[in-house]
């Protein structure tokens, strides 16, 4: 009888069958689609231009069509429809098209109907949240922006692909339930499935020493800029911004920001959740 066709679920018999799954290579890693891919490397590309990068979504029509959508959304359009890849990538720039692209890639690939939906539309909101302050937070403090953008949405990517497998052997856990199980399994699933991407390895030591910024190594950086992102996201959807508290983030004062720098970054809040509006459309 599968674990979750039970009325009553044993936490540590899911717990252990999770576990052997993800050991054994069991648990399902998608495939990132192949335009993603190549839209993600053409941002160390230095060949890359906006000619390029307008031909590589246009190889995903819905893509491409999402990608329009959401440039003409109330937050981003401006005056006039934008109505080709090409203009918007003028009007807005490459970075923003690329993340656009990126992110819209990476919820459609991971991000499915089931039991826990709700658990991974708020993990969801959560990630695009710290990309956006880990951008803001990485250019402040003169770090690879792409890159702290990428760490930002990619920090807790092990949470749907678990949920997407709990959803088959085990619908009807408990909030408590996931949470102890998400908090077990997500990092190691989300470190796999972006060595399968072969995305760049910041975006894994993210992954797994988020809070462990002693044991990130040479990616100390990198995963320092997405921790003050993923705080400031935390913080932004239960209270208010401030620069005193947000001080206080160990991975800011690693990165030896100000309080006039924090000053700046927080006042990027307005824009973020214009953003977070557009990109969810």
């Amino acid at each position: 009888m599968p674990v979750g066709s039970v009325k009553k679920v044993d936490i540590a018999t899911v717990a252990e069958l999770l576990d052997r799954e993800i050991s054994q290579g069991e648990i399902e890693l998608p495939l990132l689609p192949e335009v993603a891919t190549k839209v993600l490397s053409s941002s160390v590309d230095e060949r890359a231009d906006a000619t390029l990068l307008a031909d590589l979504i246009r190889q995903d029509q819905g893509l491409a069509t999402h990608v329009l959508r959401v440039v003409n959304s109330p937050g981003l359009r401006g005056t006039i429809e934008i109505v080709s890849l090409q203009q918007a990538i003028t009007r807005l720039g490459m970075e923003r098209i690329r993340e656009i692209a990126v992110s819209a890639s990476v919820k459609k690939t991971l991000f499915k109907k089931g039991a826990y939906l709700h658990v991974a539309q708020e993990a969801w909101k959560t990630a695009l949240a710290a990309s956006l302050w880990s951008k803001e937070v990485a250019r402040a403090c003169r770090k690879n922006v792409e890159i702290g953008y990428l760490c930002g949405l990619l920090h807790n990517i092990g949470v749907p692909v678990v949920l997407n497998h709990l959803d088959r052997i085990a619908p009807r856990l408990t909030a408590s339930e996931l949470t102890q199980l998400l908090d077990d399994e997500a990092s190691r699933t989300g470190e796999m499935l972006v060595r399968k991407w072969q995305l760049p390895a910041a975006v894994a030591t993210t992954i797994v020493r988020l809070g462990q910024l002693e044991l990130a190594g040479e990616h100390t950086d990198a995963v320092a800029v997405a921790a003050c992102g993923v705080s400031l996201a935390g913080w932004m959807f239960n209270e208010e911004l401030d620069v005193e508290h947000a001080m206080q983030i160990p991975a800011v004062q690693y990165l030896n920001l100000y309080p006039e720098d924090v000053a700046d970054i927080l006042e990027k809040q307005e824009m973020v959740v214009i953003t977070i509006e557009s990109m969810s459309a």
